[in-house]
């Protein structure tokens, strides 16, 4: 049953990025970013906007029963998921083992971690650790710094 749920939240999240609109333009996407937001749903909604307007398609996941996986981005034909942070202080491992986990669900080899705060040490050491012993070939961690160049138009995946 949990099998049957995950491809079916996949192969909906793979239609919704099909479908998905025009994206906002890069000077409104700055001024939200300069605005704040009033949750992480909004936050994770923002992202989503951002890697579209960048050329990727991505899509927002429903928010309950969707294995820790707040957004999927494609590009091309790789599939990257994401736990998105919206913290006041910096993440903790934890975030990198719920992506992978969700990763192993998936069936995806590239995860990721968005937070608007700065990414620890212990958490870019783990990324590097879950690179060289799983299947994952691919952890992209982008935190305030990284989302400020995506604002000015730079691809990071």
């Amino acid at each position: 049953m949990l099998m049957e749920i995950t491809i079916a939240i996949v192969i909906i999240s793979l239609l919704l990025l099909s479908l998905k609109g025009r994206s906002p333009r890069l000077s409104d996407l700055r001024t939200r970013w300069a605005n704040g937001f009033k949750d992480g749903w909004t936050f994770e909604q923002f992202m989503a906007d951002l890697f579209n307007s960048l050329g990727y398609r991505a899509v927002v996941t429903k928010g309950s029963h969707d294995f820790g996986v707040d957004l999927i981005v494609k590009n091309g034909k790789a599939t990257y998921i994401f736990q998105a942070k919206y913290y006041s202080n910096s993440i903790s491992p934890k975030a990198l083992e719920e992506a992978l986990m969700a990763a192993a669900l998936y069936g995806v080899d590239r995860i990721g971690i968005i937070t608007n705060a700065e990414i620890p040490q212990a958490v870019k050491n783990l990324a590097q650790e879950i690179c060289r012993k799983t299947f994952v070939k691919k952890v992209v961690l982008i935190s305030r710094s990284e989302i400020e160049k995506m604002l000015t138009g730079e691809k990071l995946i």
